[in-house]
């Protein structure tokens, strides 16, 4: 008989062995550790950064800025125009990519950033002002991605609630501690107060501005974890949405009674523009998620993956253009008009930066801290 497990060379061949998978267990299959796939990259995020570039490039260029509309412009104090809503969006996407990044969630990553973040500011503020200048805009989203960061590490159900209570405690401290009838005057403020005391002087980047900056920070990190926790990009943009739409409301009402001002970040413009940064993300959703317009977000995304670079070169240029070199720059007012010689520098400013940040991203270089 043939013995089980074997069959009988036919033709001068020899046997072939074969399990009898009756009694022998089937060989396991080779043991595989499980991977956790990476989310895309959030495309949306890079427009809305993009965005907040293109903005300040228009604004910040070189050439005769003053006679851009009323809009490009900050208020001189109280009020609001369309060029106070980036810099909240610049912040608001810091905030975004804490929570979708996982060096975002390490202390040791978030305090070396911080310090890089102010070095380079106070070294970027100083050549523009061409002394010594401690503060500025890089060293303030320092400032507030390190506190965001402190929060962040609370126990998740305090972390909305200690939020919240961080803008009424600035609402408070203001109004307690108001040195005249105003507590949001154009001088006497606790801000000027603070800034007198730590800096020497008033500034609009100034300590407490710092601080309740991260509460914008801390408001893209809540939406990061709904980027992270909602792959149906639908229902993403839906509740993204409504709670834009909602914080807008709510910042409307409170500013009629405390006013609006980017310059003390006041509850209602805080509030404000943290729901209008949230319809910026919804948009760039809408647009390139689900309406699939990449190519016309293209520049804003090329803008937005290497935004610190692109603002750290931008500025570097900007002031070596004021201190040292304005009588290299040419007068262009096509047809006598001076608001169209400011709009010509303005896309000229902007295409040649884009250029650089479409080479990066051609390169795929994406220069982080």
């Amino acid at each position: 008989m043939t013995p089980v497990g074997q069959v009988q060379a036919s033709r001068g061949r020899r046997a072939a062995p074969v399990v009898d998978t009756a009694t022998e267990p089937a060989p396991a299959p080779p043991s595989r550790v499980p991977t956790r796939l990476r989310p895309p990259r959030l495309e949306a995020l890079d427009a809305a950064r993009g965005l907040a570039i293109v903005v300040m490039l228009v604004v910040m260029n070189p050439g005769p800025a003053a006679a851009l509309p009323a809009h490009l412009h900050h208020p001189d104090w109280h009020g609001l125009t369309f060029a106070d809503l980036f810099f909240p969006l610049f912040l608001f996407a810091v905030g975004v990519a804490m929570t979708l990044s996982s060096r975002g969630q390490d202390l040791r990553h978030v305090l070396y950033r911080a310090a890089v973040l102010l070095l380079l500011g106070i070294a970027l503020a100083s050549l523009n002002h061409e002394t010594f200048a401690r503060t500025g805009v890089l060293q303030r989203i320092a400032i507030a991605y390190l506190v965001a960061a402190l929060v962040l590490r609370l126990p998740r159900l305090w972390q909305l609630p200690v939020t919240a209570t961080m803008v009424l405690l600035y609402w408070a401290a203001f109004v307690v501690f108001a040195l005249s009838d105003d507590p949001w005057a154009q001088d006497g403020t606790l801000a000027h107060e603070v800034d007198g005391f730590v800096l020497g002087n008033f500034t609009s980047e100034g300590t407490l501005q710092s601080l309740i900056g991260a509460v914008t920070v801390l408001g893209g990190a809540f939406t990061g974890r709904l980027v992270r926790d909602i792959p149906d990009r639908r229902r993403l943009l839906r509740i993204i949405a409504g709670y834009g739409a909602g914080l807008i409301v709510v910042g409307l009402v409170l500013s009629v009674v405390v006013p609006l001002n980017k310059r003390l970040w006041t509850p209602s413009f805080t509030v404000l523009t943290l729901g209008t940064s949230l319809g910026w993300l919804a948009l760039g959703i809408w647009l390139i998620d689900l309406r699939g317009a990449r190519r016309a977000t293209g520049p804003l995304v090329h803008l937005g993956a290497n935004p610190i670079a692109i603002y750290i070169g931008f500025f570097t240029a900007l002031a070596l253009v004021r201190n040292y070199g304005p009588s290299l720059l040419p007068d262009i007012a096509p047809g006598g008009s001076v608001v169209a010689g400011a709009f010509v520098y303005a896309a000229a400013w902007l295409v040649l930066w884009w250029l650089v940040a479409y080479i990066l991203y051609r390169r795929r270089i994406f220069l982080k801290l």
